[in-house]
């Protein structure tokens, strides 16, 4: 063997052994270590997102630990039949027919899950009352999140309900009433203005779907246009429906449309009208559509 020959050989292994080792460093060691360090910086993210999270979910568990005792049962399962027969429960005893109450899966959102209940039935506006009167008493977490309302064929005090109903259950690692239980919490909480149905009863004497059937409720365009200070004082209502005055004096009842009251306090810019034992407080400028329902407390006491 020449001494080329050797040299070459010699510079020939040198170059193998240089291109094997660069091609182990990169693909071995230095791809391995960049794909890590990625990863690291990945679950890095995580972990911080996490405890952020976690942060805020003990935080408000702090804040509302009251909500906890509200949120319907940990488990799946129990939560949807549960609520789904409380539901069924409620609109039957309130006497509506052909009910059908279907809760789907809980969505996940941060701090527990959502569930969504869907409901179709037919009733009265009375009964429709008394089902939001009960359903806004409940304990639970728990909101009408839509309703829609038609009426039926051949009777005009009969219509059909569809309602979508939303319910919350909190994550149970931090609830502390439902540690060993699984049940719906039990109680009411109110978070009505009134303590008592009377004072939505009114919403059954209003004919909701008038203008829809085409006609025209003279209520909503009646409005409280002036106050006349004398003796006796005078209250005057417009009705912008028919360009009409209604006048009326302290104890007179005022009729217009679905509107039935009685005149029981003048003021100077506001009156208020009894409605069956109810009294509602009506300011000039606004329409009877507009009066706001005082507290049950205003109320003259039964003679």
């Amino acid at each position: 063997m020449t001494l080329r020959n050797l040299v070459l050989i010699v510079f020939l292994a040198l170059f193998l052994t240089w291109y094997v080792s660069d091609w182990a460093y990169k693909t071995l060691y230095l791809e391995p270590r960049t794909e890590l360090s990625g990863e690291i910086e990945k679950y890095s993210q995580d972990i911080v997102l996490q405890r952020q999270r976690l942060d805020g979910a003990r935080q408000f568990h702090s804040q509302h630990v009251g909500y906890y005792y509200r949120s319907l049962p940990r488990i799946p399962n129990d939560a949807r039949s549960q609520y789904s027969f409380w539901l069924l429960e409620l609109l039957q005893y309130g006497g509506f027919e052909d009910i059908r109450v279907d809760t789907s899966p809980p969505v996940r959102i941060p701090l527990g899950g959502d569930y969504r209940t869907s409901i179709q039935c037919t009733g009265s506006l009375a009964q429709l009352s008394y089902f939001m009167f009960e359903f806004y008493n409940a304990p639970f977490l728990h909101r009408l999140t839509s309703l829609t309302l038609s009426p039926m064929e051949g009777n005009a005090e009969r219509m059909t309900f569809s309602m979508t109903v939303n319910t919350l259950t909190l994550d149970a690692r931090y609830n502390p009433y439902q540690a060993t239980i699984n049940q719906l919490p039990q109680g009411r909480l109110s978070r009505l203005a009134a303590h008592d149905l009377t004072p939505y009863q009114v919403i059954a004497e209003r004919n909701l779907l008038q203008t829809a059937r085409g006609g025209v409720d003279r209520a909503d365009y009646t409005f409280l246009t002036a106050i006349i200070h004398g003796d006796p004082t005078e209250v005057w209502f417009s009705v912008r429906s028919d360009e009409t005055l209604i006048m009326a004096q302290l104890g007179t009842p005022v009729h217009s449309g679905s509107f039935s009251g009685r005149i029981v306090e003048i003021h100077d810019q506001d009156i208020v009208l009894d409605r069956n034992g109810s009294r509602w407080l009506l300011s000039v400028g606004e329409g009877l559509n507009e009066a706001f329902a005082l507290p049950p407390e205003t109320a003259e006491p039964n003679e």
